[in-house]
């Protein structure tokens, strides 16, 4: 008969096999096995020393198939993932086995010739091209527009530049200097500031001390040769360089009167453009019969297939269109062969201030089209001599007395027309405030006092629709 052992001899047993066993193992040499099968090595002789004691053994309380042999732990396969170490040690083999990329021998300083950094350079390239295309084509973009920035806005000084070198400096040598005592800005501080800039296209350039004017403003609008938008946009709508001189002409050196000659692709928009055109002035229809009667201009032949003019008489044309004019520029020969190309408008006109122009009340406009060659300024000598020259004119042109009284009473026509206009514009606008306050006051009623108000309302229209009666005696 087996003798029957308590339980707590049998926990005080596999306490010292447990504690032996951790001794062995501690004093034992590192395994490379992973964690879990170290840990089985050293719950094993707990394990046999628990079955061995147990063998032939009944404990008490505990039936005999708790005490199976069974720690929890399986057996470690090929397909359970392996540790750190042998996944660094297959992943290091892994590498090696794979073929490297050999790598270019060095080439010391002294031996680095030009096609060393040639195949350098094309391979940094190559390189930058394959991974970079999108932000290669932005800086592509963004240089071409800096660079035609800069390229732009020196041909558009360079154009300015020989503008006032030909005309503008204040000396004998130029048209200005001999017609201006002043050429720029009072506050210059050397003869030759008389530009100021406004834009990369846009300049001008200030004139004063000349009779018959207060001060004369030249603008040159150039294109704008800056923005590359806009130059690609000239290629197929291309645009010129112009010029346009604005004088300004007291009340008592110039006349009433409407005057223009207009190219004659342009006159209808100018036309359109221009109210005073359309209130005071009409279309010349037979210009040449204007001339001929004259003697002094009747032996030129006026442009009539190219310019347009507009005249508020045929006295105003016949005195502005002079000898020296139509010698200069406006024959049909010289016109044709030399100037068609940069003659746009003239435009008189004591109705001022012009929307869109230089705030003055009387006003010559001139508006030329400047050379495309800038060494060629000086083919416009003769327009910019007929400015001073018409300038001369109107200062100096005294009308008759039956077209100047004509002028004063169509000018209080037009007056009368523009207060009725602004009358009838302020009824319309005292009679929407008035519908609107009824509108108001009507949504506040019941529908007696609507009923009310609408009859009252209607009884005062009827009354003064009727017409008034006079009593005579």
């Amino acid at each position: 008969m087996v003798p029957r052992v308590s339980r707590s001899v049998l926990l005080l047993v596999g306490a010292a096999l447990c504690a032996l066993s951790l001794s062995a193992t501690l004093l034992s040499p590192p395994s490379r096995a992973s964690g879990v099968t170290a840990k089985r090595v050293a719950a094993a002789p707990f394990l046999v020393a628990q079955a061995v004691d147990l063998d032939g053994f009944e404990a008490e309380g505990i039936p005999a198939s708790d005490l199976d042999d069974d720690d929890g732990f399986d057996e470690v396969t090929e397909s359970e993932p392996k540790n750190g170490d042998e996944a660094a040690g297959d992943s290091a083999a892994a590498m090696a086995a794979k073929p490297k990329k050999p790598s270019a021998p060095y080439v010391p300083w002294s031996e680095r010739g030009v096609q060393y950094w040639l195949k350098l350079f094309d391979d940094f390239a190559t390189v930058v091209v394959h991974e970079y295309k999108g932000e290669l084509l932005l800086l592509l973009v963004a240089s071409l527009y800096a660079l035609n920035y800069v390229m732009g806005s020196r041909r558009n000084e360079g154009i300015v530049l020989e503008w006032a070198n030909t005309f503008g400096l204040q000396h004998d040598a130029t048209v200005y200097g001999r017609n201006f005592a002043l050429v720029g800005m009072d506050t210059k501080t050397s003869a030759s500031e008389i530009i100021f800039r406004e834009s990369q296209s846009r300049f001008k350039c200030y004139a004063t001390g000349r009779r018959h004017l207060d001060w004369a403003m030249t603008t040159l609008e150039l294109r704008r040769r800056q923005d590359l938008l806009s130059e690609a946009i000239n290629l197929f709508k291309p645009q010129k360089d112009k010029l346009v001189v604005e004088v300004s002409v007291p009340d008592a050196s110039m006349p009433p009167m409407v005057f223009a000659i207009v190219r004659k692709k342009l006159s209808k928009a100018f036309a359109s453009d221009h109210k005073d055109i359309k209130k005071f002035a009409g279309v010349v229809t037979d210009p040449q019969a204007v001339l001929a009667a004259s003697k002094a201009t009747s032996g030129y032949v006026w442009p009539k297939k190219k310019l347009v003019v507009f005249s508020e008489s045929k006295e105003v044309f016949a005195s502005l269109a002079s000898e020296s004019a139509l010698r200069n520029v406006f024959d049909h020969e010289i016109f044709s062969s030399r100037f068609e190309r940069h003659f746009e408008s003239l435009y008189f006109t004591s109705e001022g201030p012009v929307p869109g122009m230089e705030p003055a009340k009387n006003l010559l406009r001139f508006e030329f089209s400047l050379p495309r060659d800038p060494k060629r300024m000086a083919d416009l000598a003769p327009l910019m001599e007929l400015v001073f020259h018409e300038v001369d004119l109107v200062g100096s042109l005294r009308l008759s007395p039956e077209t100047a009284k004509k002028a004063t009473k169509r000018r209080k026509e037009v007056e009368e027309e523009l207060f009725k206009e602004s009358l009838q514009q302020r009824q319309e606008e005292a009679q929407r405030r008035r519908e609107e306050k009824y509108q108001r006051e009507k949504a506040t009623m019941n529908p007696a006092q609507v009923a009310k108000a609408e009859e009252k309302r209607k009884q005062k229209i009827l009354k003064k629709s009727r017409p008034k009666m006079k009593m005579q005696r």
